[in-house]
């Protein structure tokens, strides 16, 4: 409860700090016009946003989720031994940020639509990939080993014992993965779209319109925690393959 306190107590500072002259009006706009701004801009166009952003956040994360959830799959199940060979050089390739590579993916791929997409997707591909091998290689192979005593299928093993088990690595890779894609989008619709929440923001600090700057800000924020909050709730109150690995592990 302390932190919608301090939530409310930093909107209070941001309306009073400008208006007493704590900091210039013109860089720091009081939170009141931030939101009058938003009003004159219109809740149909804000919405329209919004959904622009994120139908390209989660087709791309969509497409990342199909490939890299299979691929870990198969590396931590399947090839360990390959995963490991491999690991040195996906890290190396995890570790270069999007934006540099959006230049290759316009080249590529051309401006536009196919450049974000391929951001979205290299964003999210790496935390789902490397958070499902450690998840599938950090199952205890007692469980395994008990499974197939009982004389289960593979089928029935991955499902009922492999996959519970590493459900929660699985699941913090995805939260991570939808997290960096939703926020790599930003800078990417500022690069290569008319539309959208990062079009917003580098189109008003194109034309020097600082309150739709702060208010495509504020917008992004609000957008980026409700995402979280919903993968929270699925997380905790749809999806009961935690509370079964927590309790396999035990």
């Amino acid at each position: 409860m302390t932190s919608y306190y301090l939530f409310f107590l930093l909107i209070i500072i941001w309306e009073l700090a400008p208006r007493l002259g704590w900091v210039s009006a013109v860089f720091v706009p009081p939170f009141s016009r931030v939101i009058k701004v938003g009003a004159d801009l219109g809740v149909g166009n804000i919405l329209l946003y919004i959904a622009i952003s994120l139908k390209r956040v989660f087709a791309g994360f969509f497409i990342s989720t199909l490939l890299a959830l299979p691929l870990g799959f198969i590396l931590a199940g399947a090839l360990p031994w390959l995963a490991r060979f491999i690991r040195p050089f996906t890290l190396f390739l995890s570790q270069i940020p999007p934006y540099i590579l959006f230049p290759v993916f316009v080249i590529i791929i051309g401006i536009g639509e196919g450049g974000i997409y391929t951001v979205i997707f290299w964003s999210s591909f790496w935390p789902i990939l490397f958070t499902s091998i450690a998840g599938i290689s950090q199952v205890d192979p007692l469980l395994v080993r008990a499974a197939k005593a009982m004389n289960a299928s593979r089928i029935q093993i991955f499902f009922k014992v492999v996959l519970p088990a590493a459900f929660p690595a699985i699941m913090t890779g995805m939260r991570t993965g939808l997290t960096m894609s939703f926020f790599m989008l930003i800078g990417a619709e500022s690069m290569g779209a008319d539309k959208g929440l990062g079009w917003l923001i580098h189109n008003a600090q194109s034309m020097g319109f600082i309150e739709r700057i702060y208010l495509g800000a504020l917008i992004v924020a609000a957008v980026g925690a409700l995402l979280n909050f919903i993968l929270d709730f699925l997380e905790e109150n749809i999806v009961d393959w935690k509370e079964v690995a927590e309790e396999q592990t035990v």
